[in-house]
């Protein structure tokens, strides 16, 4: 009987590229168009065995990645994992297949926006302009990211993160992480798709794992919150502090 939810972060929490740590040495997300790959440190592939092999435990991968990104990765093939959560909670897949009332209560919610996708995609698409530093990308209508090319010095980066915060948004929340800024609708946040999972499936108890602050929203709604050493939250704490 699973009657533990354990709700998992990918990037950066489960594995990284190698340019982010190079202890990686387990491949377990390739990106065939882009020629990246990740990987585990032995500690990850340890952490995640140690609730992979237990039959109470309900893993559910939830990330920010869209669905291709997704089935890159190993878990999407895994048969020990049937339920996910992609697009910062844009999409619940169960069995391979859209949780049908989460569906209609997402597309419903992206009716009601303000200031339509494809809106804000032409505004950020005139603020880049030819500045080829930048790519925009639209994740199949759920969100829209800034990415900055590896070699883009940080005073441009800078300068052009601080211009697209002057857009008035109110519909849409703003996650910057070194490189990405990304406009996601105010209601796709992991912490509501981990609530209705938790309600839909009513566990003894649940466990949130991340590494960025804006994974503590839904590691908020567990009942044990764990993070890998030298993440975000980690450095958030130690400023506290």
């Amino acid at each position: 009987m699973q009657n533990i939810l354990l709700f998992i972060d990918l990037d950066d929490t489960l594995f990284q590229t190698k340019r982010k740590n190079p202890h990686g040495i387990i491949p377990v997300s390739h990106n065939a168009k882009t020629g990246r790959s990740s990987y585990m440190t032995e500690a990850q592939e340890l952490f995640f065995e140690l609730f992979s092999h237990s039959e109470r435990v309900k893993i559910i991968p939830t990330t920010a990645r869209d669905l291709q990104q997704y089935n890159n990765c190993f878990l999407s093939r895994s048969p020990l994992i049937d339920t996910a959560i992609i697009y910062f909670s844009g999409v619940i897949l169960e069995k391979g297949v859209e949780e049908k009332q989460w569906q209609q209560h997402i597309k419903k919610s992206f009716s009601q926006l303000d200031i339509p996708l494809s809106k804000l995609f032409t505004q950020i698409e005139k603020i880049i302009g030819n500045n080829s530093h930048f790519t925009l990308d639209n994740a199949d209508d759920y969100y829209l990211i800034v990415r900055a090319q590896i070699d883009c010095p940080k005073n441009i980066r800078k300068n052009l993160f601080s211009e697209l915060k002057t857009l008035k948004t109110p519909d849409y929340l703003i996650h910057q992480n070194n490189r990405l800024f990304v406009f996601v609708p105010n209601f796709l946040d992991k912490r509501y798709a981990v609530q209705y999972l938790i309600e839909k499936h009513q566990p003894e108890l649940t466990l949130g794992v991340g590494d960025s602050i804006t994974d503590l929203p839904f590691m908020l709604q567990c009942d044990f919150r764990i993070f890998p050493k030298n993440a975000q939250i980690e450095e958030l704490f130690n400023a506290i502090n």
